[in-house]
C-alpha cells in the first residue's frame, strides 16, 4: 500500500462511518479515524473526542478537537484535527499550520479563566473547559499535537513555558501516521547498525551450552546508544514488549531520572537491564565466547520498556547518560517453530518480578490467538460474505490489507473485511467489561481497563474462546456500538464515554435475560425494544452520574470511581454486590 491508498482508505472509512450513523458528520468521523490511529499506536492513551471551534474573528479564533489527560503525570494533550476536504493529497502552508497550533493555545487560555461557564453543558467541550479551569493549577505540562489528512512538511514550533507549565508542540500528517502504521507487524525488518549508524558496538559473552533452539548472549549497552535507537526507532522496538501499552514514554520514570542525575554511574547496579530478542546478529568473535555485535537483525524489547523509553526522555531533556551503562540479555531464535510462543513466555516470565505486567498484554496470549482464528473462520450469518476481524496485534488489520498484492484483492479483502468490523484488543475488553457489570473500569481507559480484563483472563475468571463466546462477544460490540449512537442522538455533552459504559452495565443488572445475544449476532443489530430500553437508561445514567454525592466533583473522576456505580444501583433500588466476588461468568 502507498501513501495515497491510505489516504484513499481513511477518506473511505470516513465516509462510510459517518453514513451508518457513527459520527455527526465526515469531518467528525475524519477526526474519530485519525485520534483512533494515535490510540491504537500508542501515541497518545484515552483520547476523547471534544471538538470546538469558534472562527467568527481571526484574533479570537479558537479550535480543539480532542483531548487526552495523564493525571499521574499531571499532563494534558490538545490534539488539534485539520480535515483538507481534497480526494487528493494536498499540503498544508506553514502559515495555516502555525493558525491551528494558535487556535489551541488560545482555547487553553480562554479555558483558564472560565470559559466552560459561557458554553452549555451539553457542549462536546464543556468537560474539557471546565477540567482546565478547575485543574490548571495542577498541570504542569500542555502537549498540542497538529493532526492531519494533509502532509505538513513543517517544524514544530519550540517548546516554551508560560506561568510555570511547560507547552510541546507536534505534527501528525498523513505521511507520519501511514508510517507509524505501517510498522505494525515488521519487527523482522528492523535492522540496527550499531557500527555504522551509532559509532558503537555491543561486546556480550555467549551462552558455553549449545542449544539447537537459539543462541543467548549477556552483556551491556551505552545509555545513550539505546536512548538515540529508541528515538530514532520507537515503539516499533517494543512491539512484543508486554509492557508496551503502559505509558512509560510520557514521562522520565522518577527513580530513573534521579539516577541519571545525581548516580549516574550506580544505573548498572540499580537497573535490571534488558531482555531482547533477535533473528540474527553480525558480529565479531574476539575469543572464546565473546563477540562484539555490530548489527542486530529483528531486534525486539520484550522486557525493558520502560527504562529505554525513559532513558530517551532523559537523553531528550539533555541529561548526561555517558556515565549510564544498561544491562542487556539477548536470545538469537533458530527456527521460526513456535517463535511468538517463545517470545510470549521471556515476555512474561521476564516481567514476572513486578505483580502488575502478569497481567499485561500480550498479542501471542492463547486467549487472543483463539479469538484470532474464531474470527477468520466464522462469517457473519447474511447474504454478503462478511466477517469480523478481530485484531490481537496492533496495525494487524493493515497488515493483511497490505498483504494483498493487486488491487482487486484489497478491494476484496475489504468488502470481506470491512474497517466498521474491525475489533481491536482493548475495544473487544471494554464492551465485555460493560457487560461484566464494571463500567466504572472501563471510565478509567481504555489500557486500565485492558489490564483489569486481563488479570481475569489470567485467573480463569474469563473462559476460554469457543464459537458460541466469539459470536457473544461480536454482539456484544454490536449492542456498544448501538448504544454509543444512541447516547449521541441525544446529545447529552462531553460524558458520552461514561454515560455508554453506566448504560451498558445498568441494562444487563436490569435485562440480563432479555438481551438475546445469538439474536443480535443472527441479525447483526439489536431490536427496537433493546434500542428503547437503552435511550430510557441512558437519561437515567445521564441523571445519575451529572448529581454526584458532593455538588461540584469533576464528573469525568467521578465515574471511575466503584462508589458512583454502587449509588447508581442503589437509585434505582437494587442491592449493591460486591463486584469483584462475582462468580465466574462468560464475558
Amino acid at each position: 500500500m502507498i501513501l495515497d491508498d491510505f489516504h484513499a482508505m481513511i477518506s473511505e472509512d470516513a465516509r462510510e462511518a459517518h453514513e451508518i450513523g457513527r459520527y455527526r458528520t465526515t469531518e467528525e468521523a475524519i477526526e474519530g479515524i485519525l485520534c483512533d490511529y494515535l490510540e491504537e499506536e500508542q501515541v497518545i492513551f484515552d483520547i476523547q473526542l471534544s471538538p470546538y471551534q469558534k472562527t467568527n474573528s481571526s484574533r479570537q479564533a479558537m479550535k480543539v478537537s480532542a483531548h487526552a489527560f495523564d493525571e499521574k503525570n499531571a499532563t494534558l494533550s490538545l490534539l488539534v484535527v485539520k480535515w483538507e476536504r481534497n480526494n487528493k493529497l494536498v499540503k498544508m502552508s506553514r502559515n495555516d499550520a502555525n493558525r491551528m497550533f494558535k487556535m489551541v493555545r488560545r482555547f487553553y487560555r480562554n479555558a483558564k479563566i472560565g470559559i466552560y461557564k459561557e458554553m452549555e453543558e451539553t457542549d462536546t467541550a464543556f468537560t474539557l473547559a471546565q477540567m482546565i479551569y478547575e485543574r490548571q493549577a495542577f498541570i504542569s505540562t500542555v502537549r498540542i499535537y497538529l493532526v492531519s489528512n494533509a502532509l505538513v512538511d513543517i517544524e514544530p514550533p519550540p517548546d516554551g513555558e508560560e506561568e510555570d507549565t511547560l507547552f510541546s508542540y507536534d505534527v501528525w500528517d498523513i505521511d507520519r501516521i501511514f508510517r507509524l502504521v505501517g510498522q505494525a507487524g515488521s519487527a523482522a525488518e528492523n535492522i540496527i547498525h550499531l557500527r555504522d549508524h551509532y559509532d558503537s558496538s555491543i561486546f556480550m559473552m555467549k551462552m558455553q551450552a549449545e542449544h539447537q533452539k537459539y543462541d543467548c548472549y549477556v552483556g551491556m549497552m551505552p545509555g545513550p546508544v539505546l536512548a538515540r535507537i529508541y528515538d530514532e526507532h520507537g515503539q516499533q522496538l517494543i512491539e512484543r514488549n508486554v509492557r508496551s501499552f503502559l505509558q512509560a514514554k510520557n514521562a522520565i520514570n522518577k527513580g530513573i531520572r534521579d539516577t541519571v542525575r545525581d548516580e549516574p554511574e550506580m544505573f548498572m547496579a540499580y537497573n535490571n537491564g534488558i531482555s531482547t530478542v533477535a533473528t540474527w546478529i553480525e558480529a565479531d568473535e574476539l575469543n572464546q565466547n565473546v563477540v562484539s555485535i555490530h548489527s542486530l537483525h529483528g531486534w525486539q524489547i520484550v522486557n525493558g520498556g520502560q527504562t529505554t523509553a525513559s532513558l530517551a526522555n532523559a537523553y531528550k531533556n539533555n541529561l548526561d547518560l555517558s556515565q549510564v551503562f544498561v544491562p542487556v540479555k539477548l536470545t538469537i531464535l533458530k527456527s521460526n517453530q513456535n517463535k511468538d510462543r517463545i517470545i510470549a513466555y521471556i515476555s512474561k516470565y521476564a516481567n514476572s518480578q513486578n505483580k502488575i505486567t502478569m497481567s499485561d498484554f500480550s498479542a501471542n496470549n492463547p486467549w487472543h490467538v483463539e479469538m484470532e482464528k474464531l474470527s477468520r473462520r466464522i462469517w457473519v450469518p447474511s447474504r454478503q460474505r462478511v466477517r469480523w476481524f478481530y485484531e490481537r496485534a496492533r496495525g494487524q488489520y493493515l497488515v493483511e490489507l497490505n498483504r494483498q498484492r493487486t488491487a482487486a484483492r484489497q478491494k476484496n479483502f475489504r468488502s470481506e473485511n470491512p474497517k466498521s468490523h474491525v475489533v481491536s484488543k482493548t475495544l473487544a475488553a471494554k464492551c465485555m467489561m460493560c457487560t461484566m457489570q464494571k463500567p466504572y473500569l472501563v471510565s478509567k481507559g481504555s489500557e486500565t481497563n485492558f489490564v483489569k480484563f486481563m488479570e481475569l483472563v489470567e485467573s480463569g475468571k474469563v473462559p476460554f474462546p469457543n464459537e458460541k463466546y466469539y459470536k457473544h462477544m461480536v454482539a456484544k460490540v454490536i449492542l456498544f456500538d448501538k448504544c454509543d449512537r444512541i447516547v449521541k442522538s441525544l446529545q447529552l455533552g462531553d460524558y458520552k464515554a461514561n454515560v455508554v459504559a453506566y448504560t451498558i452495565a445498568l441494562a444487563y443488572r436490569l435485562y440480563e435475560a432479555e438481551i438475546d445475544l445469538d439474536n443480535i449476532w443472527t441479525k447483526q443489530d439489536i431490536n427496537e425494544k433493546i434500542e428503547l430500553m437503552l435511550q430510557d437508561l441512558a437519561l437515567r445514567v445521564w441523571e445519575h452520574i451529572t448529581h454526584p454525592i458532593v455538588e461540584g466533583t469533576n464528573i469525568t473522576q467521578w465515574c471511575k470511581r466503584e462508589e458512583c456505580w454502587n449509588l447508581l444501583l442503589k437509585r434505582q433500588g437494587l442491592e449493591i454486590a460486591s463486584i469483584e466476588e462475582d462468580e465466574d461468568e462468560e464475558a
